[in-house]
Order: C-alpha cells, then structure tokens, then sequence
C-alpha cells in the first residue's frame, strides 16, 4: 500500500495539468464532445479497452436534450480542438451520445469494481475578474456562458490519474476494473441512460465521489450516502393565446401571468415536517411584445427532499399548481421532465 500510496503522490503535477486543461474547454450536458475524445485517447493509449456511443448510452433513456443545432456546434468546436487522433471517437458519439466506459482485467481472480466520474460542466459564465486564479493564471473557460464550476474537471483527472495508477502497475491488483465516465451529471440526466445500457452489468462494487468543502482538512475525504437529497428536475412549456392589450385583452391568455403565478406558487408550497425540502424556479421566460398580451411562457424548475417521499411531496404539489393556474388563467400547459434521482 506505501507503495501505491507514493505513486498517487508522484502524480500531483500531472493532475494539476489535466484539470486546468479539461478547465479551459467546458462542455455542458450531452455535448461533451471533446471530453469524451479525450478522455478516449488518453485511456486507450493506457491499454484500457474503450466503449462509446449506443454502447454506454441508451438513446431514448436521455433526459434533457438540446437542441440539434447546439449538439452540431458543439461537435465542431470539437473538431478545432481536437487532434486527429483524439478526433478519430467524434463518430461514435452521433446524436450526442458522449461519455464512455474503460475496462482492464488483471487476468487474476477478483472483484470486479466500477469507479465514475462525471464530466460535464455548469451554465455559468467563468469570472474574468483579475484576481480570479484560472483568468490570472491563463487556464480559465474558453466559451461563455459555460465553465467548470462544480469540479468534475477534477474529477476527470482523478479518474484519469487512478486508471493510469492501477494500468502501470496490473500485478498490484486482482479483479477486474472499468472507469465510468458520465455525462449530463447536472440536472440528474446521464446516470440512468448510461445504467440502462448496461454499464453496470456485472459491477460488485461501484465507487464515486464528489469533491467539496466539508472536509475538516484540505485532505479530507467523508465516506458515506445518507441525506443526499432526491430530486425532480421539469420544465412547463406554456401555451397562452395572443392578442392586443389595449385593443382586445379579452380575447387573449396570458401565458407571462400564468408562468408567473406558478412560480410564485410553487415558492410558496409548505415545507414538510418530515425532512428537508426544497423548491426553485430557476428560470422564466414569456410575451413576445410589450403591447401583446403573451401568447407562451416556459418556466425552469426543481424540487429535492430529504428521501424520495419527501421530493415526491413537493413535486406533487408543483404538479397540482401547474393544473391550477393553467385552468384559471386559461392556458394550456405541457410538463417535461428533464431529470432526476431518488434518494440515498
């Protein structure tokens, strides 16, 4: 185990660098094209055997799609970064099927455990502040409006840092061995489409983990699952009716209202005295004209609770509002659910 334990330590600066270079090219959700290439060549290359595309990833299990359009500009900032090497996975990954899986077997009787990291990044536009240390120091976001502001940039050199760790020294270990690498971790969108194709048949142990700050050192690690909050992300399209609003407001349906009243409603749902609960509505958008009587809104929400019962709770309740408002101001109303999990 000292030795092992050297081996991790020697490699601090190599882990450094992968981070702050996975840092300056975020992908979000099911565009994590570079990422995944990347990640491909470099593990390929430690005599890993690599699964892309419909392998890993269950088309019709996704949660939260974008756009066509965002997924072909996505893979052609790809495509620039990319050497041709790397470049030679893009394939694979058609229709947003990024994220990939790594085997090794030692040849030796043994467990067969399972390590994930996700690989995605945040909608957040990184600060350009001088005194913010990837701007100061020249490794930070190379896109607006995305960055990588909950870690996984980390978590991909961890895992990278491990995979190479047990690949150079295979007669340390016995059992076999597959690194998950998911994407669309934010909004609870990617594990349940990379499970349902099958990454976890045969897994005895699975092992992950998150980097944070409640550690009472800066070497800390808390083992253990209890209170991870379950979750239920949706969003409401809405459908109003336009009209003028001087002219003729009656004839109309406002979706703005209806988008706003659902948020403040849903704000306003009673806590449980059960547990932890919680709600947001993270994003409201409505009308088309300032003297138009607004014929769409679309709302972004979440709920989690301390246990599934809990986030059930609320998500009821969010459901119950949205049927509500839409019969009183009129409009029509589609929920679409983008993701969630269950509590551990």
């Amino acid at each position: 185990m000292d030795k092992i334990a050297n081996l991790a330590l020697s490699l601090k600066d190599e882990l450094i660098k992968d981070r702050r270079y996975f840092h300056s090219h975020p992908e979000t959700g099911w565009f994590t094209f570079f990422t995944t290439a990347v990640l491909a060549k470099r593990l390929s290359d430690l005599g890993y055997e690599i699964s892309l595309g419909d392998k890993v990833v269950k088309a019709d299990a996704r949660l939260g799609l974008g756009s066509k359009e965002q997924c072909e500009k996505a893979i052609e900032r790809a495509k620039k970064l990319l050497s041709p090497e790397e470049a030679k996975y893009l394939p694979y990954m058609k229709d947003g099927l990024t994220g990939l899986t790594a085997f090794i077997d030692t040849k030796r009787p043994g467990k067969f455990t399972a390590f994930r990291f996700d690989i995605d990044s945040v909608d957040v536009t990184e600060s350009d502040e001088p005194t913010h240390r990837p701007y100061k120091e020249g490794f930070g976001a190379d896109i607006a409006g995305i960055t990588h502001a909950c870690g996984h940039d980390g978590h991909m050199s961890i895992g990278l840092g491990v995979a190479k760790l047990i690949a150079e020294n295979l007669d340390e270990f016995n059992g076999k061995f597959k690194f998950i690498f998911q994407t669309a971790e934010e909004g609870t969108r990617g594990a349940v489409a990379m499970e349902a194709a099958g990454v976890l048949d045969g897994v005895e142990y699975l092992l992950g983990g998150h980097i944070g700050f409640q550690a009472k050192t800066n070497r800390g690690i808390i083992c253990g699952t209890n209170k991870l909050l379950a979750t239920s992300k949706f969003d409401v399209h809405i459908t109003g009716r336009s009209a003028h609003a001087a002219g003729a407001p009656q004839d109309g349906a406002n979706a703005l209202l209806a988008a706003s009243q659902m948020a403040l409603s849903m704000h306003g749902i009673t806590r449980h005295a059960k547990g932890v609960t919680r709600i947001n509505v993270g994003v409201l958008k409505a009308g088309e004209g300032r003297n138009v009587i607004a014929p769409n809104g679309y709302i972004a929400c979440e709920t989690r609770g301390e246990d599934t019962n809990l986030n059930d709770f609320m998500y009821e309740r969010c459901m119950d509002i949205v049927k509500g408002v839409s019969e009183i101001y009129g409009v029509e109303s589609k929920v679409v659910k983008t993701g969630g999990t269950n509590g551990a």
